[in-house]
């Protein structure tokens, strides 16, 4: 039997802390990890180092690692990552901690990671590939020019209905009801006159931040009542991965409520309304597909 170590806690103040689900790192690492490879299915940690492994220099490549929540995820990467870090340089970020996920694009995560090997490379004193990061700037160039271009739109929609000074205490109101939209003016109309009887009920003279808020829960009420069935929320997570929907009735469904919605440009096109994308629901149903991939 493997011994106990001496120091474990021994008062419920040093059992609350001694509990705590961060990530393993340092001193924590040697004194709190188990080495769970007798039980089954663990061989796919390992794999991860051995895929690293038969790698040569200059190969790329890409590992998707899941699981359920706190089931110990970052603590095996932070075990990998210092495993790897005398052959390798190992840029290690939790974005959860930098950014609400439920509130982020893949822009954002892109952003923060370019932001953290921009400083690493400083600190080796070494320079980005001019050929990456010149395809980089063009690609976030084009990402970010047609967001801006949808916003812009968006807004000047509104300022054509409503004096925005007069019916916003700040003009981030109107921008965070314009986000939430998705590009679709119907769906902006509604969030918006929501937003604008929740000020009128509460005795508001104009749109509070509070009141924008109160009338995106609404508006997730209204999805909810509208899919109800657990297997509508299977097919969401699966549009915003693939970016398209099915042609069936359970898809066309989802379009009508505007849980989901259509763009074009160069091609069709469709996403997850981004109310839905913060609801319980979604996540749940995300959670779901991202631990049984």
């Amino acid at each position: 039997m493997t011994s106990l170590p001496a120091n474990r806690a021994k008062t419920l103040k040093e059992a609350y802390r001694a509990c705590n689900v961060k990530p393993l790192t340092g001193e924590n690492m040697a004194r709190y990890y188990v080495d769970l490879s007798a039980v089954p299915n663990t061989e796919a940690i390992e794999g991860v180092s051995t895929d690293l492994d038969i790698h040569e220099p200059g190969e790329f490549d890409t590992i998707l690692f899941t699981g359920d929540r706190e089931c110990g995820k970052s603590t095996e990467l932070k075990r990998i990552q210092s495993q790897c870090e005398n052959a390798y340089r190992v840029i290690y970020r939790e974005f959860d901690w930098e950014r609400d996920v439920n509130d982020a694009e893949y822009t954002d995560i892109y952003l923060l990671f370019i932001k953290k090997l921009a400083d690493d490379l400083t600190e080796l004193r070494l320079k980005f590939d001019p050929k990456l990061l010149d395809s980089f700037e063009a690609w976030f160039k084009d990402v970010t020019e047609e967001t801006e271009a949808t916003v812009q739109s968006s807004v000047s929609l509104s300022q054509q209905r409503v004096d925005v000074s007069a019916i916003f205490v700040d003009r981030q109101q109107l921008l965070d009801l314009v986000k939430a939209s998705g590009g679709d003016v119907r769906h902006l109309m509604q969030v918006s006159r929501s937003a604008c009887q929740t000020a009128i009920t509460r005795k508001h003279s104009k749109i509070w931040a509070e009141n924008v808020t109160y009338a995106f829960k609404q508006q997730q009420f209204e999805f909810g009542k509208s899919t109800t069935e657990p297997e509508y929320y299977t097919k969401l997570p699966e549009v915003g991965i693939k970016k398209e929907i099915t042609k069936d009735e359970r898809g066309q469904n989802l379009l009508f409520n505007l849980s989901l919605l259509e763009y074009n440009g160069n091609s069709r096109w469709n996403y997850v309304n981004p109310l839905v994308k913060q609801s319980y629901a979604f996540q749940q149903a995300l959670e779901s597909i991202e631990a049984n991939p």
